[in-house]
Order: C-alpha cells, then structure tokens, then sequence
C-alpha cells in the first residue's frame, strides 16, 4: 500500500482500477527551413489549427451530448486562443524572418506566452498557462501527422496522467471514468472545472504518480485530502465506500437548498452570496439563479489575448454579463494587472520589483487612454443594468480623488456625444493595510468596499502564498488579519455603506462563521462553492459565530485555531466535513 499526497481539485471518493494515461508531451527541437520551404511550413500549421479547430468543436459537441451542465464555453476560449494574434501571426512572422520550423516556431512564440500567463499573481490568470499548453501540444501532435483516434478504457476506471487536457477529460467521461489524478494541475484548470462541473472526483499536483502506478492497480481516490491510496488494505476499502456513500447522500441534499428564496441563519440574518467571475460563459448555467449578483467581475480576462482591446469590444462582453444578471448588482473590477504580467500586449517600464510597482490602479493611472477606454465601456454598459465600479490596489486617498476625476471626464465627455450610459456607484478593493488602516477615511469617498483577503493577508504577513517554502505561514485568521477585517468592517458600518469579502475565505466552510461572527454579510465567491455556502450560512446563528470568533485569539496561540473551526464545523454543519 502506498500513497501520494497532492491538491483536492474536485470533491469526492472513487474507487476502482487505474488506468495510466501516457500523454507525453511532443518533443521540439531547433530547425532552420531553407527559404523555399516558408510557404509550405506555414501551410502546415495553417492545416494543423484547421485540424486543431475540428478536433475542438467534436469534443464540444460531445461535452454538450454529456454534460448535464453547458461548459462548453471552455472550449470556445480554446477555439479563441487558436485566432490570437500573439499565437497565430507570431509563430508566422517567426517562420518568415527566422527561417524556423512551424513546429520550433511554435514552441517559442507559445514559451512567452506562458510566461506571461505565470507572472500574474492572479491564480485562476496563472493557470491559464496549461490551456495554451493543451492547444501548443495538440497542434504540434497534428503537425506531426498524428490524428486523434480515442483510446480505450474501461469503465469505472480511474486515470492516471501526466495532466490532462479538458478535451481528453471530456472524452474520458464519455467512457465513463469514475475520477482521476494528474501529476500536474491545480484547482482553477479548466480541466478541474469540468471536473467540478459533473461531480467527478479530481486530484491533481501529485508531481509523479503517474509513473509510480500501473494499469490494473486498485485505488482509492480521496479528493478531499488530495490523496491517492494504491493497493490499500480491506479496511481502508470499507471506510472509504461507507465515506462515498455519506457523501452521496449529503450532495442530493444540497440540491434542496436550491429552492431557498434567500439564505437566512438560523436566526434570521439574511447572507448575501455573490459570485466572483472571470468570462461571461460562466453565466451561462443557473449559478445566478441561485446567488445575490456578481461581486467581483474580473475584467483581466478580456485583455490577456487581445492586448489593448477596443472601447466598443469592451462594452458588448460587459454588456453582456450585465444583461445576464437581470438587474442583480454586477460590481465590475478594473484592470488589475501589472503590465509587465502582459509582456508585448500591453506598454509597460522596466522594473526592478514589478510586483510592488506599477500595477492595477497605478497602472491605470499612469496609461489614462487605455484607463478612460475601460471606465466608458463599464459606463455605458451600466445603462443595461445595476452596476458598480471598484478599483484595485488602491493605497491613498489621492488615487480616489484622481480616478473620481478622471470618471466625472468620461461621464461628461459621453453626455456631450450623446452616448448612453448608467448611474455607477464607486468602491475600492481593501487589499493593502494601509487601505485598511485607514478604512474609515476611505469610506468618506467610496460608496463600498470589497476586501480581497487573498492579498490583505499576504501583504500583512509579508508571505507568497503561492511559494511552497513560506506557505505555511499564510493564515487569513492570524490575529493581524482579523484585527484589519474587523477594522475594515467598523469603517464601513461607521459610514453606512457595504462591505463584502471577496477573497477565497467566503467560500470557505471553515471559515464563513468568522466572517459572519466579524459582521460580514456579503459573501463573494468562486460559483462551485455557493451551494455549500448556502448550506453552511442556514446552519448557524450569529450568536454562536460571534462567540467562535473570541475563542480564537486566545487557541490561535497554542496554535489550536484551526482544530477549534473544525470542532466547530462537526458540531453544526458536519455534513460537510469530509476531510477526517
């Protein structure tokens, strides 16, 4: 028996034999083509995105024939990746004016943007780096000569990969797999989506598994821990199907929670739940139906494969996600990225420490053309629907004062045109501490705050989250966090506008009774978590939230914080503890 620890990117348990993908990636070297050769080497990878195309558009089609939920918008980013400019005209200029080969040229033009992709400190933008990965290898594999012909697997089997591609997980539940388990991978791949999406147990980042295992071996995948248990002992079989079967039960009852008018406390506290957005096709199922509005639109996505997209582009994708909420409020983001994360699509200065420099509403403050382009789609957009504004990273009182001004231009400038547009109330993401600290002069000048607990704890702690040496000590409920949010919280009461936590704590089950017990009553999350949310909030009372939360400083040092919450959580929603 043996067992390989990794991330839990899709809840549940499966059990069954495994079946161990080989899914290696193609190989490229350097070649130089003699000049005669350009026009038929661009022809080749002409043919190979035709190809490329169709092979996309049949695991579409399939996705809709199988899915009980529509992502098939997954796909209609792939198909977009396969007319970006950066990829398409790049890889042909190279063919052009370096003499290389279609598939070198390829590999170099997609290695930048990759790169582009894992600069941002944005985790879902981060690991949009694995589908330019997917479409780079695929189109390589039909440059190559290679058509996809399926592979066989049974039924109930487990997959064991290097990483897997959303098109080939989509076929694999065609087949009918029970779960599988990559080497790599995290939680926010499009592949863990759809994973998430149909209820298939997932574990990914497990660095090597797949060549650890063998065809035929029996495994227990527990995508709760993120472990995968190989030839385990008859014991361990009998926990983990009395643990399935739990969980199966526990998943029809959330179901029942989707017929809740409003999500109350059980005395009486109406929870606002919102939703955090990255692409309006994440709109496309019922998940608004079911949630207060969106509370954090990112409008990143837009201009990672367009660069500085046009004013009326802009305008027809907000507009479209505000038509979607059907008057539910939409608070729209500004562009909240660096433009070193951008590499050649956006301008940007050299920097020694990007990640502190120029960013976000800096960035936006300093390129007022490409700022004002943004505030008159989001403008105009509004006049569709029930729309707020909130700017990012923002540090003094002056920023406020600057972007006001620079709003109040583009209000008049589209009055003067003639252009329509909509009322917008004006917010800030709380995310620095010094935003915090001085929460209360803030709140004179904004209509709300969201609070992006992600950041606010890594720059309280001065930790990267993301480095797995440091990690540990990211802990959104260290006393110094806690101390900014009830600040936070106090200011916003004190000035009578809103507050919503927009970080990955909202969605947390562990974790929402101390923001309710902190006076928090909007919730913004990622959409796979509302309805445990939904379910966790009408089990708890603000009395017995409020009381968890002055019990924790004092277990915080003896360093018993975390075994405190799960006490909690077994005592009043152990329904959805599945991680013991």
């Amino acid at each position: 028996m043996n067992k390989f620890k990794g991330v839990a990117a899709s809840e549940g348990i499966a059990i069954g034999k495994a079946f161990v993908f080989e899914n290696s990636k193609p190989k490229v070297e350097k070649r130089i083509i003699p000049p005669s050769k350009v026009d038929a080497e661009i022809e080749k990878f002409r043919n190979a995105i035709a190809k490329t195309e169709d092979y996309i558009n049949y695991t579409k089609e399939l996705s809709s024939n199988n899915l009980d939920v529509d992502y098939s918008f997954i796909f209609d980013v792939y198909l977009l990746f396969l007319k970006d400019t950066m990829l398409v005209d790049e890889t042909i200029n190279l063919i052009k004016s370096k003499f290389y080969s279609s598939e070198y040229a390829l590999s170099k033009v997609s290695k930048n943007i990759i790169a582009s992709f894992e600069a941002s400190d944005d985790e879902y933008l981060r690991e949009r780096k694995h589908d330019i990965e997917h479409i780079t290898n695929k189109l390589l594999t039909f440059m190559g000569g290679d058509d996809f012909t399926g592979f066989d697997v049974d039924s109930n089997s487990i997959v064991i990969a290097r990483d897997l591609s959303p098109s080939q997980l989509v076929y694999l539940i065609h087949k009918g797999i029970s779960g599988f388990a990559t080497d790599m991978g995290s939680k926010v791949t499009h592949t863990s989506i759809i994973a998430r999406a149909v209820n298939i147990p997932a574990v990914v980042g497990l660095s090597n598994v797949s060549e650890k295992l063998e065809t035929g071996d029996t495994v227990i995948l527990d995508a709760f821990d993120g472990i995968v248990i190989v030839n385990p002992t008859d014991e361990e079989l009998m926990a983990f199907q009395k643990k399935k079967e739990r969980y199966s039960t526990y998943i029809e009852g959330l179901k029942c929670d989707l017929y809740l008018p409003e999500v109350k406390t059980l005395d009486g506290h109406k929870v606002n739940l919102l939703l955090n957005i990255e692409i309006n096709e994440e709109l496309k199922t019922n998940i608004l139906d079911i949630s207060n509005g969106i509370g954090l639109y990112r409008t990143e996505f837009i201009y990672l494969t367009r660069g500085d997209v046009k004013e009326d582009e802009q305008f027809e994708i907000l507009k479209e996600a505000v038509l979607a909420s059907k008057g539910k409020p939409v608070v729209i983001r500004t562009f909240d990225l660096g433009g070193e994360k951008l590499s050649s699509l956006l301008p940007h200065p050299e920097e020694v420490n990007p990640a502190l420099g120029l960013r976000a509403i800096r960035y936006s403050l300093k390129f007022k053309d490409f700022f004002t382009k943004q505030l008159r789609a989001i403008l105009r957009a509004a006049d569709f629907g029930n729309v707020s504004i909130m700017f990012p990273m923002v540090s003094s009182i002056n920023e406020i004062i600057q972007v006001k001004e620079i709003l109040n231009d583009v209000r008049s400038d589209l009055k003067s045109k003639g252009v329509p547009f909509g009322d917008v109330k004006t917010g800030i993401m709380v995310e620095i501490p010094a935003a915090a600290i001085m929460a209360d002069q803030f709140a004179k000048h904004v209509d709300f705050f969201s609070v992006g607990t992600n950041d606010l704890t890594q720059y309280t702690l001065g930790v990267d989250r993301n480095n797995e040496y440091v990690a540990e000590i990211f802990d959104p409920i260290h006393p110094a966090v806690l101390s900014l949010l009830k600040m936070i919280k106090l200011a916003a009461d004190n000035n009578n506008i809103e507050a919503t936590i927009c970080g990955e704590m909202a969605g947390d089950p562990l974790l929402i009774p101390v923001l309710l017990g902190l006076g928090y009553r909007n919730l913004s999350m990622s959409p796979t978590n509302i309805l445990k949310a939904r379910y966790v909030v009408t089990h708890l009372t603000i009395e017995k939230c409020r009381d968890l939360l002055d019990r924790l400083e004092e277990n915080y040092y003896k360093n018993m914080h975390y075994n405190l919450l799960k006490t909690f959580m077994n005592e009043h929603y152990k329904e959805v503890n599945f991680y013991e």
